[in-house]
């Protein structure tokens, strides 16, 4: 714990943290969820659709009260709470307690990545721990806690679109515990103690559950086609390479539940095993599924990798001696200092939210700030990355083309417009000339900067090693634009805390 503590103190900015705290900014001084898009011109006002606008509207609230460190605090106490709740399972479950913890040192190898930026998904990591905890319970015929999960899944649709892989396990559990009672025979192991009657309108329950948003049932369908749309241009929506370091350790714990599931001599379950193997595959598809996976072999698995790790175990203890009381004391002692360093190498972490160019894709914080000082307000085209920081720094004086949002806020007939504007293909600036565009900020040596500098009625006014600012011929501001110095800031935010 002392280590997760260490590795989830540090935070590094991505683009969607400006998003959020903008949006939640919104809702908090507006008092309003629905309403007409304020960030961008090229939406003509049109209402956005937001499944993530209570986590928004909290982590705005958190941050006001708080500060960075608010938040820091915030991401570190989920990723600990996950972890000590798989800790306690483990052990309960008779793991012994050193075992267990190597267990959850390897879920932090696998959540580091995904969890030194500080987003939505902190919600679904949770909140998926428990579906597969009410899984486990009702496979065992416990039904304390299962009509929860109704309320649990209302408020999952309002914080993270990750409740649809909640929705997904549980109607896999549900539709293989009925082909193992009236298929099987027998053949796949003696059913659950829930009944049908109990676990089908449990999960319609669920369903239905999640139509109680401001959106309505509008959100599954939008969701279901959202989820399915190729995202080539975002790097976590690509498959997990199993060539890779990350790939390869993934595949050893993959290969550890594997041979735990096959060596165990535990009751084991085919639906918790069909569970278990479409989370094990989700990577393949995409691997900013990998906690989901892992968490799936901890909690499904997890006891019987520690049943086949007794047997290995075992077949070895006549040839190695046990240690003696005074190495024990020697290995407590070396683990407590341990974690005492950790703690404190952790604490200088919680005071900033660090600005890391390629964690933040190299955001114009010098350029933006000029424009800010500069006092004039317009229509400004942006880069698809740059969009959200834009949205929290510049927003109301400017109003932008694009940003993160993509289809919850844009057809696809912007975001094409967008892509040949930034990549300088077909129809290139009907981006400027459709729509009301007076300014444009872009990547220095983007296939758009070369052409702004080449179109006639458009002007250079700024330029630094990232970004290049444009501004039409006929813009009032642009002598006061060219008047301003701009800050003196490292032009991408290097080594600054956010905001």
């Amino acid at each position: 714990m002392g280590l997760g503590l260490y590795r989830f103190s540090q935070t590094l900015a991505d683009p969607d943290i400006w998003g959020h705290l903008a949006i939640g900014r919104l809702y908090h001084q507006t008092g309003r969820i629905r309403q007409a898009d304020p960030f961008s011109y090229v939406t003509a006002g049109q209402e956005w659709l937001n499944f993530e606008w209570l986590f928004e509207l909290g982590l705005f609230r958190l941050f006001a009260a708080f500060g960075p460190p608010g938040l820091i605090v915030f991401k570190v106490a989920v990723g600990l709470t996950v972890f000590g709740i798989v800790y306690r399972l483990l052990c309960r479950q008779g793991v012994p307690a050193e075992r267990a913890g190597i267990i959850v040192l390897a879920l932090i190898h696998f959540f580091v990545p995904f969890l030194i930026t500080i987003r939505p998904h902190l919600v679904t990591y949770t909140f998926f721990l428990i579906v597969l905890l009410l899984l486990r319970a009702m496979d065992r015929g416990d039904a304390q806690w299962l009509y929860a999960a109704p309320a649990l899944f209302a408020l999952w649709a309002n914080l993270h679109p990750g409740f649809l892989a909640g929705l997904g396990v549980l109607g896999i559990w549900t539709g293989l515990e009925l082909v193992r009672r009236w298929v099987g025979r027998g053949l796949f192991g003696p059913p659950s103690r829930i009944s049908m009657r109990t676990a089908i309108p449990l999960l319609l329950g669920c369903i239905l559950a999640t139509g109680l948003n401001p959106w309505g049932f509008r959100l599954l369908p939008f969701l279901w086609h959202t989820a399915t749309v190729p995202r080539l241009e975002i790097s976590e929506w690509q498959p997990l390479l199993l060539g890779t370091g990350q790939g390869l350790t993934y595949l050893l714990m993959v290969t550890a539940a594997a041979l735990g599931w096959h060596y165990s001599r535990r009751p084991r379950s085919v639906p918790l095993l069909g569970v278990l193997a479409v989370c094990v595959l989700l990577p393949l598809n995409a691997w900013r599924h990998i906690p989901l996976a892992t968490l799936a072999i901890a909690v499904l698995a997890g006891e019987h990798i520690g049943d086949a790790w007794a047997q290995l175990a075992g077949a070895y203890t006549r040839t190695i001696p046990a240690p003696s009381a005074v190495a024990n004391r020697v290995l407590v002692a070396a683990a407590t200092v341990g974690a005492v360093l950790f703690v404190a190498m952790a604490a200088p972490r919680f005071g900033c939210i660090v600005i890391d160019p390629p964690s933040a894709l190299g955001q114009p914080v010098r350029a933006m700030g000029l424009l800010r000082t500069s006092g004039v307000s317009g229509n400004l085209a942006i880069d698809f990355d740059w969009g959200l920081y834009a949205m929290y720094h510049a927003v109301p004086p400017f109003k932008i083309s694009m940003d993160g949002r993509r289809e919850t806020a844009y057809g696809e007939k912007v975001y094409n417009q967008f892509l040949d504007f930034k990549f300088g293909q077909g129809d290139w600036d009907a981006l400027l000339r459709e729509y009301d565009t007076q300014l444009a900020l872009v990547r220095r040596g983007q296939p758009a900067d070369n052409l702004l500098r080449l179109e006639p009625g458009w002007m250079l006014l700024y330029e630094d090693a990232l970004a290049a600012l444009f501004g039409r011929a006929d813009f009032p501001g642009l002598d006061r634009i060219r008047a301003t110095p701009p800050p003196s800031v490292p032009y991408d935010g290097a080594g600054l805390c956010m905001p």
